[in-house]
């Protein structure tokens, strides 16, 4: 899936791995590793699972179209 995508695919497609790891690590262990690494609800963290909700969502808009920037290679 993430060989032949552009950049911004893999990236996103690694932020959406990243957060349902997390999801995984909370679901089995009862541990935020976001919140272990940049604190509970500080503004990094935020931040970070905000790329990570808009990542989740661009791969599902994947899902249904193909990205532009794809589409070219």
């Amino acid at each position: 899936m993430l060989k032949q995508d552009c950049l911004l695919c893999k990236i996103l497609g690694l932020l959406a791995i990243a957060g349902a790891l997390n999801w995984g690590a909370v679901g089995i262990f009862k541990f935020d590793v976001i919140a272990g690494i940049y604190g509970e609800m500080t503004t990094v963290s935020r931040a970070v699972y905000v790329l990570i909700g808009f990542s989740g969502l661009a791969v599902l808009a994947g899902m249904i179209i193909k990205c532009p920037k794809c589409k070219q290679d």
